[in-house]
């Protein structure tokens, strides 16, 4: 008994002496706070408490993807329906835009083909509604009171139409009409990086050659070009029979004399049977592997300058933009046949 009453007494002063612990350590860190308070803000101790706002994620992405897919989608399809309603077609017209049913409609219908979304801009990130601009591309078909000529070169040139679109939780709304604009301007030349024509017997030149007959043609064994982390395949069923030529060019002058990695642009002259088609420009990542060159990667673009380099067009621009010497054609290399390793 006299064991019990011991503990009870001993636990009583551990915890007396764990109150007066945290009353000190309460008043320290109200201390803290309010000097922090005074000197940074209130707001800026209420944000240690806080969660940090969320950054992007892949939901984001695949949201604002989607969104945008459904906008263009949508507009593409309203244009269309407009352009071709007649009267008596405001019902559907209200589908897509507000007040649709009080909209004058023409009484012949102007039918249009070949619709595409050539466009999609998101001009207003709100929650949860964003607002989206789309171009539509059209050709007309049969327009009213065009004849001859007239309705032949109407047909022939695609319009383009643009159209405000809200997008609320995957619910579409048309912002207004659509409204006729101007054509796309022609886009700027890019310098490419592929400024040294490369011959045949060069060691680059030599590997692309032989890549591109395995890959296209199914003549000879792909692997032995290209290094063992490319995943390259040749294409099955063989798309050609052969080439009429081929043209390598790199951006270093050697050609693969020297260093370890090249960017190479081979241009091929593909052949179908008898018939010749229109060439194809192949950009490629190549390696040095114990002194033999192998292809790494078709790439997704042309090899670029950093920065990029608009040019004009014409030769003179093209030296005045590059420190890399004269692009000039490059020379035509016949296709060797292919050998087995």
């Amino acid at each position: 008994m006299r064991k019990a009453v011991n503990a009870r007494v001993d636990s009583g002063d551990a915890l007396l002496r764990r109150m007066v612990a945290r009353r000190r350590r309460d008043n320290l860190i109200f201390t803290v706070l309010a000097g922090l308070a005074i000197l940074g803000g209130g707001h800026a101790v209420l944000s240690w408490f806080s969660e940090a706002p969320p950054g992007p994620s892949d939901d984001t992405t695949v949201s604002i993807v989607g969104n945008a897919a459904l906008a263009g989608s949508f507009a593409q399809e309203f244009v269309v329906a407009y352009l071709g309603a007649t009267a008596g077609d405001q019902d559907r017209i209200a589908d897509f835009l507000g007040g649709g049913n009080s909209i004058g409609l023409p009484p012949t219908a102007r039918q249009v083909a070949d619709p595409a979304v050539v466009s999609v801009r998101r001009t207003r990130a709100g929650t949860p509604i964003e607002i989206w601009s789309v171009t539509v591309s059209v050709r007309p078909g049969n327009t009213p009171n065009a004849t001859g000529a007239k309705q032949a070169s109407a047909r022939s040139m695609p319009q383009y139409y643009r159209v405000g679109v809200a997008v609320n939780h995957g619910r579409l709304r048309a912002l207004s009409r659509p409204w006729l604009v101007a054509p796309p301007a022609k886009g700027q030349d890019l310098l490419s990086t592929y400024s040294a024509p490369c011959g045949a017997e060069s060691p680059v030149a030599d590997v692309a050659v032989g890549f591109l007959d395995a890959f296209l043609t199914g003549s000879g064994d792909v692997t032995r070009y290209t290094s063992h982390d490319s995943g390259i395949a040749a294409l099955r069923p063989a798309p050609f029979t052969g080439f009429e030529s081929v043209s390598v060019s790199a951006e270093d002058s050697s050609c693969g004399a020297g260093g370890s990695r090249a960017q190479v642009l081979a241009t091929v002259t593909p052949v179908v049977g008898a018939d010749t088609l229109a060439p194809l420009d192949y950009p490629l990542t190549m390696v040095r592997v114990e002194e033999q060159w192998q292809v790494q990667t078709i790439d997704s673009i042309p090899a670029l300058p950093d920065p990029i380099a608009v040019v004009s067009g014409d030769a003179t621009a093209v030296r005045e933009q590059s420190a890399a010497p004269t692009t000039s054609s490059s020379p035509s290399v016949t296709v060797p046949p292919a050998t087995q390793n």
